[in-house]
């Protein structure tokens, strides 16, 4: 499996450098489409009747924004967020001095530390490699964050079936990488027997439960 995380930091260090911070610095293509997503890990939450003393993990976290959504909703929770970028991690403690932030790979952590929830929000849809080892890379990080979850964990991606007018050979040439949500049902069903797919909130996009 092979992950250039200095390349994939390199990248967000540039849009950071050009817009700040600013949505588009995390190549989001507008905050509406944030929002959205984190109100499907928000639902995770709830569906676990969890409002209050959980903790909860973000991975490849940006600026901290998903934190800031918990807050605003009325959440008493632990955050941490962990991020492979040295810059946009100092941005994001700055943004929310009250939330704890580290510059952790936790494919490569050696003390690693469990969280009620475990959330990935459009962290693995940028792409440097081939297809499988970008999708053996994913299948990793699901691995391992449904490992560091106590209760579970939720992952939005990509979706393939927002590009229908697209051949099947053209899949996957740019830097955003489409996932099939059979191919990850296909890899949740040997972690779990309780796992959701969400496909019905936004059309370009999907969200992964992993229940414990």
């Amino acid at each position: 499996m092979t992950f250039d995380k200095a390349r994939m930091a390199e990248y967000y260090e540039d849009l950071l450098a050009k817009h700040g911070d600013h949505y588009l610095s995390l190549d989001w293509k507008s905050p509406e489409s944030q929002g959205i997503r984190y109100r499907i890990f928000e639902d995770l939450i709830f569906m676990m009747g969890e409002r209050e003393g959980f903790s909860v993990l973000d991975v490849g976290c940006g600026f901290g924004d998903f934190f800031g959504h918990l807050k605003k909703g009325g959440f008493k929770f632990d955050y941490t967020g962990y991020d492979i970028s040295y810059k946009i991690v100092d941005r994001a403690a700055r943004k929310y001095p009250e939330a704890n932030f580290e510059v952790r790979d936790i494919l490569n952590d050696p003390d690693p530390q469990k969280f009620d929830f475990v959330f990935c929000c459009g962290a693995l849809n940028i792409n440097f490699e081939d297809a499988p080892s970008h999708l053996e890379y994913a299948r990793s990080m699901l691995l391992r964050m449904f490992e560091l979850c106590k209760i579970g964990a939720g992952v939005s991606l990509l979706s393939s079936q927002a590009m229908y007018f697209v051949k099947e050979d053209e899949f996957n040439r740019s830097q955003y990488f489409y996932f099939k949500p059979e191919d990850i049902i296909g890899f949740a069903k040997g972690l779990t027997s309780r796992y959701i797919l969400r496909h019905d909130y936004h059309a370009g996009d999907f969200t992964v439960y992993l229940i414990k």
